[in-house]
């Protein structure tokens, strides 16, 4: 398509993300300071330091909320709407310093979980219209992926006209979508859906239309006219500096605000790390990678699923209600079928059903934005729909505490994450990332949340089926590229 990127050109963008780095002070914080809650909600906040070794320390708490200095997090209920400043104190030896955290509880969070949808890209591209809109929102309420909790019908670049109209107001390309963008808007409410568009912080759009730089207030208004519930806002052709990005973002953030409360989705694929600052901006969710690839493992400037657990995986204490870190669009479903997710592969085009599931289930782990982008104009192949249907595993990335699976350790090719769960329960992964059969080894020691002295009822989240209970450690064979999820309950004392 001549409107599409080169790879070069879109190389040109940005840098590809890398993970969260440690402060250089050793009396630093590596996690986030500015934490949300609903009201009188379960809530948590885990505190790391730059450095293992100093002590940490809270004062300030506000009633409802506990200091658990073993695990080095803060939990309780969170306390009635307002706004909330603690201490986290950082201290070594006769060095101390004293870092403040902001806790915002409020009942219009723009996300207090993480969105759940399908957006139109990776299989659309510059072909979306009214006409697949419809089909697509169609078929999400036909055939149960709004009932499983996929709300949000995105559209993704190339929905505009050619130009802006004569006031400068934004428009949509009269030949995709003939009657405008109300109707459609309207069409896919009807179908108790939310709807999604697109739009770029510079110029012009990763793909070359027009973007909404020096028009942010009137596209806002634009899209309250229309009824748009979500932005997804990119950054291709923007200054590769992370201040002017949050000064772009939180341009756009404030003009969606005052438009209506519009929701602003961040897509700068992580490369100025935004889970530093995207919480001042206004966004509730950000892109934490570049964007994604139907394969395994993705070429040099693609990224595949190993690629996506490695830069995920150091993220964890960073992320919280209302501040989700998003891997991006998944690919379960397209089995090399795509246009765009089909480049820069080093395994594929396409997975195996161990591969999708993985995404899957680690995506769920890591309290990351559900989105959807397989053709749903076409009936969903039946082991596509029970993965993503899967109300074991979508429970735990709508779980209300909102925390991102916190990585334990990886072991002979083995990854595992824990993931603290409202209810008090526990949900544990482990990835083979070898391509041969492995024993993948829970050893509760490990899991600063389990106790292992303790008896847990045991929950097979992939295979959806109850296991007996267990005590001190959990073992498994696990295929190649495959994911175990076990969500573990503790039993009351006879």
């Amino acid at each position: 398509m001549k409107h599409l990127l080169s790879l070069a050109l879109l190389a040109a963008c940005s840098t590809l993300p890398v993970a969260a780095q440690s402060a250089s002070d050793s009396l630093g914080l590596s996690c986030a300071t500015e934490v949300f809650s609903l009201p009188h909600r379960p809530f948590m906040h885990k505190i790391v330091a730059s450095s293992p070794e100093v002590q940490l320390s809270v004062k300030g708490l506000p009633k409802g909320l506990r200091w658990n200095a073993q695990r080095r997090l803060i939990e309780g209920t969170a306390p009635a709407a307002g706004s909330y400043s603690y201490s986290l104190i950082v201290s070594s030896g006769k060095e101390q310093r004293t870092i403040p955290a902001q806790l915002t509880v409020s009942k219009s969070l723009g996300l207090a979980r993480p969105f759940m949808g399908w957006i139109s890209w990776n299989v659309v591209e510059g072909n979306i219209s009214a006409s697949i809109v419809r089909q697509v929102a169609d078929a999400m309420t036909t055939q149960g992926l709004s009932a499983a909790g996929y709300r949000y019908l995105i559209i993704d670049d190339l929905w505009h006209a050619p130009q802006r109209a004569a006031d400068g107001a934004t428009q949509p390309d009269p030949k995709k979508f003939p009657e405008g963008m109300k109707p459609v808007v309207d069409y896919v409410h009807g179908r108790g859906l939310k709807f999604g568009i697109y739009s770029d912080a510079a110029e012009r759009t990763c793909a070359g239309a027009y973007g909404s730089l020096g028009y942010e207030q009137q596209d806002a208004r634009t899209y309250a006219q229309w009824g748009v519930d979500l932005l997804k806002y990119d950054y291709c052709f923007a200054p590769k500096d992370a201040a002017t990005a949050e000064e772009r973002y939180r341009t756009m953030g404030t003009a969606l605000r005052e438009a209506g409360g519009i929701l602003l989705y961040m897509c700068e694929w992580g490369a100025r790390k935004p889970w530093l600052w995207g919480a001042r901006t206004g966004a509730s969710a950000w892109r934490a990678t570049y964007d994604t690839r139907d394969c395994w493992v993705g070429k040099p400037g693609g990224i595949g699923v190993t690629q996506s657990i490695e830069d995920m995986k150091g993220l964890w204490p960073y992320s919280g209600v209302n501040r989700f870190n998003d891997a991006d669009m998944m690919c379960v479903g397209i089995h090399g079928t795509g246009k765009s997710s089909n480049d820069l592969c080093a395994t594929g085009p396409g997975m195996t059903q161990d591969e999708y599931t993985t995404q899957f289930a680690l995506w769920c782990m890591w309290s990351s934005p559900l989105l959807l982008s397989f053709d749903l104009t076409k009936p969903i192949r039946p082991e596509d729909k029970h993965l993503i249907t899967n109300a074991d595993l979508i429970a735990l990335d709508q779980d209300e505490l909102g925390q991102q699976a916190e990585l334990v350790l990886e072991d002979q090719g083995i990854i595992y994450f824990m993931k603290d769960l409202a209810n008090g329960d526990v949900a544990i992964s482990a990835t083979n990332l070898k391509d041969s059969e492995q024993t993948a080894h829970f050893d509760f020691t490990r899991f600063s949340a389990l106790q292992p002295k303790v008896r847990y009822r045991v929950r097979d989240c992939v295979e959806q089926r109850s296991l007996p209970a267990v005590q001190g450690q959990l073992s498994q064979t696990i295929r190649p590229h495959a994911t175990l999820v076990y969500r573990l309950s503790r039993l009351a004392r006879r």
